[in-house]
């Protein structure tokens, strides 16, 4: 298991970073719904601290409903809501094509990956083969701006390498290798800065981040591409133009109440 490094100078209790390391695997699908987290001495040994600063992390994750223990078994995470909004494709490509043109990427992370959670579930190929697992960041005026966590369905991804990615915006490099995006589905939540990104954005430990994740799909319905972006607010505003139709409710279920929750 990878080591992952918390310290007391980065601003926050040790607890308190291993549990925004943990909730930010949650939130972003790497733990999916039902999957067992790391033992205790697992985690201890990644984070290096005492098993008395992990439990008290796990407790925090328990209180916020992330987790469930239980004794004699292992810690799993509970089921999460996911609301995804529609947003026309015009709108993402106009925002992708202006942050393209006035930030600069740089890849910082390239390889392939066995899919979890959420990728593994809804991406073209994510059960059956590795996906590739991209991370950026977009900085403007040499200041860091974004930080992308992208996965790409393995015979799409292997079109193109992390010197592509430093080159050319994703959507053109997925257009490239045949996929033309057609529509995309996202949630914007907030979150909090974990060790790593906090270090890579330049911000505190903590600190608070838009948390913006897309899955977009190709003109044959595919779902191609599954991208975590973390933003700091003061350096990015956000502008999505709807449709009528995502604002004016259908008229056959105006004012009537969902006999149940929408699967994903």
């Amino acid at each position: 298991m990878n080591r992952i490094t918390v310290d007391r100078a980065l601003g926050a209790p040790l607890h308190h970073q291993i549990y925004l390391v943990l909730a930010d695997g949650i939130a972003t699908g790497r733990y999916g719904a039902g999957d067992a987290l790391p033992t205790e001495e697992q985690l201890t040994r990644m984070f290096n601290v005492s098993r008395i600063t992990v439990r008290r992390a796990m407790t925090s994750l328990h209180e916020d409903g992330l987790i469930e223990r239980g004794a004699g078994r292992r810690t799993v995470v509970r089921p999460q809501v996911d609301r995804m909004l529609r947003v026309p494709m015009t709108s993402v490509i106009e925002s992708l094509n202006a942050y393209g043109a006035e930030t600069e990427a740089k890849v910082v992370e390239f390889d392939y990956v066995t899919a979890h959670g959420f990728a593994r579930d809804h991406l073209w190929q994510g059960k059956e083969r590795p996906v590739q697992r991209a991370v950026r960041i977009r900085s403007q005026n040499g200041m860091p701006i974004m930080h992308l966590t992208s996965y790409v369905p393995a015979a799409i991804g292997e079109s193109f390498t992390a010197d592509d990615l430093d080159r050319l915006p994703m959507f053109q490099l997925l257009a490239r290798a045949g996929a033309h995006l057609s529509r995309g589905e996202q949630i914007v939540s907030a979150v909090l800065a974990d060790p790593l990104v906090a270090s890579r954005l330049d911000v505190k430990v903590g600190a608070a981040l838009i948390d913006l994740r897309r899955l977009m799909f190709d003109q044959q319905g595919r779902a191609v591409e599954y991208v975590e972006t973390l933003t700091v607010p003061e350096r990015m505003k956000l502008r999505f133009d709807l449709s009528p139709d995502q604002i004016l409710p259908d008229k056959k279920t105006a004012g009537k109440r969902p006999a149940s929750k929408r699967k994903r």
